[in-house]
């Protein structure tokens, strides 16, 4: 396993990251190409569609228990979620109200209820309800769950003693925190994670004492407590909200909130959608998006998927509607371009098809490098799945397995849960609904997987941006995965940012943008591997402040990524023969920053992005190099013109 080779650091949380994102002013014709997430290429690369690259198969072994216990009762509208819940590296399976399957290795599971995981839930005799969220909520290195229903219940993982159900507080209240799914999310980037609770109006038992959402506060250390955010837009009203999804949409570096509001019952209204002005005022509150079309159209709203399905860098969204009572509705593709507008895509199979739409999964199936759909469908209509052509459309399959039974398919989560390479899924549904359709991919194209942890940040990484360059048909293509707590219906999949690299043998680069400002990048990461990236600290301490040195340094001060200049700290604990020369990614000398005998001590150097010749270099990942006649040593940086 292959952990993090460096870490920059953004000098403010959110707005450069504001700036360096692509503006009204920009477009993609004149976005140039760069080694680095904050500017990207529009690089699409069309082609026809592989017919034995979605190459499925339905898990039918009768001695494995996620099978052989079949589904839930007609009336439930149950999530599920891919999660390494033991830390032993591969992924186990949440789903319902309280089952829970170990992954043993091999595509083996064992059930497990010894955990005390789903304690305290209810489920009526009637319809019933029930969405789970897993996030970090403490920082302790493993993940906790959130499952909300008739009851909702935090459930703390302590590692081999299994979950404590929490009941003690705002967030233990139960029955009063009752509702239709939850999620995780900093919404005011403390480096805590914070819960929604979306309640509809009249939809969760019992229904004659309907709730507003709910939204708690992590307090943090020591106790981790929560406090009832009982103001502002999201909590005050009813309605008959759905799911909701965190995502930083508009890339300003905080999180901003959408909820499916579905009515389902013959009627169709705009869902609600909000603005985090954490960025604007410094404060974290929150304000209704009106603006046409994703503030305007009229939907029976159900899950909002953020997306960057043709990889120029910015997220789409992807909304699905349920229309039982119209037999059906199509579902809504919505295209961001410059200057955060949208633009409704229309005239395809994946926005025309008129179904009873619940779930949504966004994953690169065939690893060719772009994203593909898989629509879970109720009321036995058949999913949809739908390959990324590459250039701004997709085509309908309806040759695999996941699309040969017309069930009633209401939740979803997708991961790798064999270890080979490519993304498995799960359905969940009512008795005989439910199947996991493993992934038996022959393209031969090259995967990588990312998984990413918080220092300052949540641990989990839960709204961390990871971005990837790799060179894919002879271009070179920019992919965007964003790590999230609820981007399926009333579940998630697994929070691992998994890249399809097709022909590419090599990540030119992987950058990744933490909640708290934070960039970690690698280069040159070989395919077919996982790797995980955690987030860094890099010192700011004043020269004159610092204790001798007692080995030869560089240390990156900042800003990085940069544009005008960057700043950077020389140690050297005796006098000594010395050279700082910056380098591009494939080790080609760019610039000397100095050389020759240099004292004892820490001094400030300078690099203004300019080569030895005064010309402005490319924007990237270079690499400053220090070597003394006892040692060498390197720090990364990206400069963005």
């Amino acid at each position: 396993m292959q952990t993090r080779l460096s870490s920059l650091r953004i000098g403010s949380i959110a707005p450069r990251l504001h700036v360096l994102w692509a503006r009204p002013n920009w477009n993609r014709d004149s976005i140039s190409t760069v080694g680095v997430c904050l500017v990207l290429t529009f690089a699409l690369t069309s082609f026809a569609p592989d017919a034995d690259a979605f190459t499925f198969s339905k898990v039918t072994d009768p001695t494995n228990p996620i099978v052989a216990d079949g589904g839930h009762a007609a009336s439930r509208y149950y999530g599920c979620a891919w999660v390494d819940f033991d830390g032993d590296g591969d992924l186990d399976l949440f789903l319902d109200l309280d089952t829970l399957y170990e992954n043993q290795g091999s595509g083996n599971f064992v059930r497990r209820e010894d955990t005390g995981l789903g304690d305290g839930q209810i489920a009526s005799a009637g319809f019933s309800m029930s969405g789970v969220s897993w996030g970090d909520y403490d920082n302790d290195g493993d993940p906790d769950a959130f499952i909300a229903g008739e009851a909702s219940y935090l459930y703390r993982n302590d590692g081999l003693s299994g979950f404590t159900r929490i009941t003690s507080g705002a967030i233990g209240g139960g029955t009063d925190n009752r509702g239709w799914t939850c999620a995780w999310g900093d919404y005011d980037n403390d480096g805590n994670l914070d819960l929604v609770i979306i309640h509809p109006a009249g939809f969760v038992p019992p229904s004659n004492m309907p709730l507003e959402n709910k939204l708690f506060h992590n307090d943090g250390p020591p106790n981790y407590s929560f406090t009832e955010i009982t103001t502002g837009p999201i909590v005050t009203g009813l309605d008959s909200y759905t799911v909701g999804t965190w995502s930083d949409h508009d890339d300003d570096g905080d999180l901003d909130l959408f909820i499916g509001s579905g009515p389902a019952n013959g009627t169709t209204q705009p869902d609600n959608v909000y603005r985090n002005l954490l960025t604007e005022n410094g404060t974290a509150d929150f304000e209704r998006i009106l603006d046409a079309p994703i503030g305007t159209d009229e939907q029976d709203g159900q899950v909002w998927n953020w997306i960057d399905y043709d990889n120029d860098g910015d997220l789409d969204a992807y909304v699905t509607n349920w229309g039982g009572s119209f037999s059906g509705l199509p579902n809504r593709l919505y295209r961001q371009d410059p200057g955060v507008t949208f633009t409704e895509v229309t005239g395809q199979e994946i926005t025309d098809d008129a179904r009873i739409s619940l779930a949504s999964i966004w994953e690169d199936f065939d690893n060719d490098g772009d994203l593909d759909c898989y629509v879970g469908n109720d009321a036995g209509q058949q999913d949809g799945l739908y390959e990324n052509n590459g250039d701004g459309t997709f085509t309908k399959r309806t040759d695999t397995p996941i699309t040969a039974e017309a069930r009633a398919r209401r939740s979803a989560t997708a991961g790798d849960y064999d270890g080979d390479g490519d993304v498995d899924l799960l359905v969940n549904g009512p008795t005989l609904s439910r199947a996991l359709y493993r992934n038996d991919d022959t393209s031969g194209n090259r995967w990588l997987d990312v998984s990413v942890f918080g220092t300052v940040s949540n641990r989990t990484g839960i709204g961390a941006k990871v971005h990837l360059k790799a060179t894919i048909g002879g271009s070179d293509v920019w992919q965007r995965r964003d790590i999230s707590g609820q981007n399926s219906f009333n579940g998630h999949s697994a929070q691992i940012a998994h890249f399809g690299l097709g022909d590419a043998t090599v990540a030119d680069s992987i950058v990744v943008e933490f909640p708290s400002g934070e960039i970690s990048v690698e280069t040159n990461v070989a395919a077919n591997q996982r790797i995980v990236i955690g987030e860094g600290d890099l010192s700011s301490t004043p020269l004159d402040e610092i204790a001798p040195p007692t080995r030869a340094a560089l240390v990156l001060l900042g800003p990085s990524p940069f544009r005008a200049s960057t700043q950077i700290r020389l140690d050297l604990p005796r006098t000594e023969t010395a050279e700082v020369t910056v380098h591009d990614v494939q080790g080609r000398l760019i610039r000397t920053l100095l050389t020759g005998e240099v004292a004892a001590g820490s001094r400030s150097l300078e690099w203004n992005g300019k080569d030895d010749l005064n010309r402005d270099v490319s924007s990237g990942v270079y690499s400053l190099r220090l070597r003394t006649s006892s040692s060498e040593t390197s720090q990364s940086l990206v400069y963005v013109r």
